[in-house]
């Protein structure tokens, strides 16, 4: 009896001793959940105050000192802070970058378990106007005839690669945040042409730097070597290509994967002494560049508790109960600009200075502003312009003391109808000018050729039109006049829409819109190709022929100027990325 309860206790005792055991390593590990969901959350925040610092540096807004970001049903609170680190980088070929450091901290919590992550990051920014070629969606470059592109390629989506003869990157950045495809957005079956892209150095705008281009190869030329792929050599070829069977990607008649190959082919030449590489895509941890908000080129932008309102009329003016009581700001070009001109509803236009005087009378005086007709037949009509003759503006004594003119119509502003700028005479300009619209731009003629100044044009759509134009004398429906030899020393930021299958938007050679017959006829442009967002207004179809247009001779090329940044044009917005420093 006494050794039967005995052995009965022990293993009573044992069983207690197990269960306790087992609870607590039940608890142990349902405290690491929580610790790892309560980090997760954490740092979630720390991504979400880092996308909100970057948006409100790359669109002119105040950067916010805390926030928060719904994270499986839990709010997570952040907090931003300067760190007063500032810093300036310029590489070899004058490329600038400007450094502020910022520290983000954010609190994640899951029942009673809280976890803290911090951040130290660089907000680095870029005149977006160094970039040769910058898209904030997906970039197609698709040139028919041959076609050089020098200066930095950058898109924050896909790239579309292909041609109908030649396509040469002489460049030694070309940047997908998403993938590198070699054939046609709109129809994927599409890979042709040659397509060449020159392997990395320091400076490529250096003459005496080596100058050695590899292929990237379309899936026919890739095929004739015996090799098959998707769509060519692109980010489709994931698996690489080992003829030997040996697993090592070294042998004569082998391919490396993408990711490895973009990193090898089109790094630095034989025996150069510095390192790097031309191409990259997301297979090598690329992030997202911000870029301005189309918001920043409206006429007003809607906001709580700002200093205008509509009137009865239709249109913007101080709000009634004073600053901050109305329901929208200035944009931020139009709340800049040293020189405004706005068109009204009954077609008269008023214009200021920096200050809010009206100096309608002086440009009126001079015969600086005209209110004319442009036939558009891609918006299918008329689109009602205010013309700004730059040669006179020059000796007007109202040029913008800052470089900053912006100009728009009511009607564009409230989504009704297309209105727009257009700008004539502008072959010289007294001082370097940006123009800001949020309708359509219209460039007449040669521009900014005598005596080069730094100037952009930032509109909804920036369209170009030849020495040859005349307005609606030579323009109608069912016309198709012919196009002058034209040159524009001009970076722009404009929009478009996106290219679907079946349904291409135009491509990169398509960005700036035409509207004559360009056949043989060179176009020539040195500046900046910036698309920066969808066009908000001017957003009819890219079609080709009939009375739209017929493609010139496309002589494009990044205006080195630009590596000088005393040369930007006033106001040039800036790319904006983050540089992680320190994460605990």
């Amino acid at each position: 009896m006494i050794v039967t309860i005995f052995v009965v206790l022990v293993a009573a005792s044992t069983a207690s001793v197990m269960l306790t055991t087992s609870l607590t390593g039940s608890k142990n590990a349902t405290v690491n959940k929580n610790t790892t969901s309560a980090r997760y959350r954490a740092e979630g925040g720390l991504a979400a105050g880092q996308q909100a610092l970057l948006q409100a540096v790359a669109s002119y807004r105040n950067v916010p000192t805390s926030g928060s970001v719904d994270i499986v049903g839990e709010s997570v609170e952040y907090e931003i802070t300067n760190t007063g680190v500032q810093t300036t980088e310029t590489d070899s070929s004058g490329l600038q970058s400007s450094h502020d450091g910022y520290r983000i901290d954010a609190t994640g919590s899951i029942f009673t378990t809280n976890e803290t992550a911090h951040q130290f990051m660089d907000v680095v920014t870029i005149p977006i106007f160094q970039f040769a070629v910058f898209y904030a969606g997906d970039l197609e470059i698709n040139p028919g005839p041959s076609m050089t592109l020098s200066g930095r390629v950058h898109t924050n989506g896909d790239l579309y690669l292909n041609c109908g003869n030649t396509l040469t990157l002489d460049t030694n950045y070309v940047r997908a945040v998403g993938n590198l495809y070699r054939h046609r957005k709109d129809d994927p079956s599409r890979s042709t042409g040659t397509i060449d892209v020159r392997q990395w150095v320091v400076n490529p705008f250096d003459p005496a730097e080596p100058s050695v281009f590899a292929p990237l190869n379309s899936k026919s030329q890739m095929d004739a070597l015996g090799v098959g792929s998707i769509s060519g050599y692109d980010s489709n070829f994931s698996n690489g290509y080992d003829a030997d069977g040996d697993g090592l990607f070294t042998g004569p008649n082998d391919w490396l994967p993408w990711a490895l190959g973009a990193l090898d082919y089109w790094g630095e030449p034989d025996g150069y002494s510095s390192s790097g590489s031309t191409i990259q895509t997301a297979d090598h941890g690329l992030a997202e560049a911000m870029v301005p908000s189309v918001n920043t080129i409206g006429m007003y932008e809607a906001v709580e508790g700002g200093d205008y309102a509509l009137d009865g009329s239709g249109v913007y003016g101080p709000a009634p109960g004073g600053p901050g009581s109305g329901t929208h700001d200035k944009g931020y070009f139009h709340g800049q600009a040293d020189l405004s001109i706005i068109t009204l509803p009954d077609g008269s236009w008023e214009a200021f200075d920096s200050s809010g005087v009206d100096i309608t009378s002086v440009l009126n005086d001079h015969g600086v502003v005209t209110i004319d007709t442009i036939y558009d037949a891609r918006q299918g009509g008329d689109v009602q312009v205010t013309q700004v003759d730059i040669d006179v503006l020059n000796n007007s004594g109202a040029f913008p003391a800052n470089g900053l003119l912006y100009a728009s119509s009511y009607g564009t502003a409230n989504g009704t109808d297309l209105k727009g700028v257009q700008l004539v005479n502008g072959s010289e300009i007294a001082y370097g000018l940006s123009v800001v619209t949020d309708g359509a731009a219209y460039i007449q003629g040669d521009y900014n050729v005598t005596n080069k100044k730094g100037a952009s044009v930032i509109a909804d759509a920036v369209n170009l039109l030849s020495n040859n134009w005349t307005d609606n004398a030579v323009k109608g429906p069912g016309d198709l006049p012919g196009a002058a030899e034209t040159t524009y020393n001009l970076a722009f930021i404009t929009g478009n829409h996106e290219t679907h299958v079946g349904s291409y938007n135009g491509g990169f050679e398509n960005l700036p819109r035409f509207h004559e017959n360009w056949s043989g006829v060179n176009c020539n442009i040195a500046g900046s190709f910036v698309n920066a967002w969808e066009s908000q207004f001017a957003t009819g179809a890219w079609e080709y022929g009939g009375d739209r247009y017929k493609a010139p001779r496309r002589n494009w090329s990044y205006d080195t100027f630009f590596n000088n940044v005393a040369n930007l044009p006033p106001f040039t917005p800036s790319v904006v990325l983050a540089e992680n420093v320190a994460l605990w």
